[in-house]
Order: C-alpha cells, then structure tokens, then sequence
C-alpha cells in the first residue's frame, strides 16, 4: 500500500536486453482523514480544542454561522 506523495519509476526491458526510458508515476494521497475527536466544550468554553490528522486543517463551524479554521499540529492537536 503506498502513503502518497511517493515516486514510482517504471521500466521495461526486451529480450535483447534493451531497457526504455523511466516513466515516472506520483502516487496520490486520496484518502481522506479521520473525523477529529472534539475536547468537552461548555457554555463556558472560549475555544475549541481537540485531535486530528497532524497538518490537516480543521474546520469549526458554530451555531451562529461563523466558520474558523486551524491547522492541527505535529501532534495532532488543534
């Protein structure tokens, strides 16, 4: 199973020895990370905080339609 991101390089050789030019295929990163997991958050809360995908971006969106963003960390932390 490839990650993405990753180089694949392929050739073909003939009978006679004869190798081709390299083709080279980028292995795309098509699957989607897991939901993030969301810290308790109260009518006192001022943040919201939680775990994901380290390097993904985080969407929160509130009740009143506002939407913010962060990146989770190293970590996984946002």
């Amino acid at each position: 199973k490839f990650n993405g991101g990753e180089s694949i390089k392929i050739t073909s050789t003939d009978a006679s020895g004869n190798k081709s030019d390299e083709a080279v295929v980028e292995v795309k990163d098509t699957t989607p990370p897991v939901a993030p997991t969301v810290s308790e958050v109260t009518s006192e809360s001022t943040q919201v905080t939680g775990t994901g995908e380290p390097g993904s971006t985080v969407k929160v969106e509130l009740p009143d339609g506002t939407e913010l963003t962060g990146v989770a960390d190293d970590q996984g932390n946002y």
